[in-house]
């Protein structure tokens, strides 16, 4: 058995629900296999109820029930064991990620972007990938974004920012001293500022009208060994509410 549920709260579920639990637990063994759609399909029922049912029973989402199954039945070196270990990894850091946003901070952030006569993205590392990105999908809607990877140019930045332009700084960890350097330099000038990281407490807060914490989780022996997708999750939904209300 898959899901482990008493009496009591299976009579809870309605019948499409305890219909989604009955075949994921007749069917255990095609459960790694198994996409929310497939289930939904097999069961004669939506994909919201699947959701709803699997949510009910304690697990986060078919992901993670999948890990969990698999923690318990496969060896760690499974190839499916280490799938289901990634899928759940990715899942952690969307849904988090997402459940930690506050939507008055986002929405001040769309009116900054929206004020602003330029838009400074600072980021350096890997992390100026995402800030690439970023820029590009807002100069894609009109908007004059530029990016600063360059420590040096970061450090001198105080001779070009202007009170009217936007500093929007990219990090996993702030690890970097020209952040927290250029969001003084630009905070002094009088430019607002808007943090993107993947910790909270770094001294680029002090310095930030917004901060936005994303969740980020370690990718193991990577040369970029912590996940950025947090960051991308946060610039993408910027992004898509910036397009929809152009």
């Amino acid at each position: 058995m898959s899901i482990k549920i008493n009496e009591e709260n299976y009579l809870s579920l309605s019948q499409s629900e305890q219909q989604v639990i009955d075949f994921l637990n007749e069917n255990e063994e095609l459960l790694p296999e198994l996409s929310i759609t497939t289930i939904a399909a097999r069961t004669y029922t939506s994909l919201a109820t699947v959701s709803r049912a699997i949510r009910k029973c304690g697990f986060d989402g078919i992901a993670h029930l999948r890990y969990s199954l698999q923690q318990k039945n496969a060896p760690s070196n499974d190839e499916t064991f280490i799938m289901n270990d990634v899928l759940a990894k990715a899942y952690r850091e969307c849904s988090r990620t997402i459940d930690n946003i506050s939507i008055p901070q986002i929405l001040k952030i769309i009116t900054y972007i929206k004020k602003s006569r330029r838009i400074f993205l600072y980021s350096r590392g890997y992390t100026a990938l995402v800030a690439d990105e970023f820029a590009h999908h807002l100069v894609c809607l009109g908007y004059n974004a530029f990016v600063m990877k360059d420590s040096v140019v970061m450090q001198r930045s105080g001779s070009i920012l202007r009170p009217d332009d936007l500093v929007i700084i990219i990090s996993v960890h702030n690890t970097t001293p020209e952040l927290a350097e250029s969001a003084a330099i630009a905070n002094e000038i009088g430019a607002k500022v808007v943090t993107l990281c993947c910790e909270e407490g770094t001294n680029l807060e002090k310095y930030s009208e917004v901060t936005v914490i994303g969740y980020s989780e370690s990718l193991g022996a990577c040369t970029f060994n912590v996940s950025r997708v947090s960051l991308s999750i946060i610039c993408h939904i910027i992004i898509e509410y910036l397009d929809k209300t152009a």
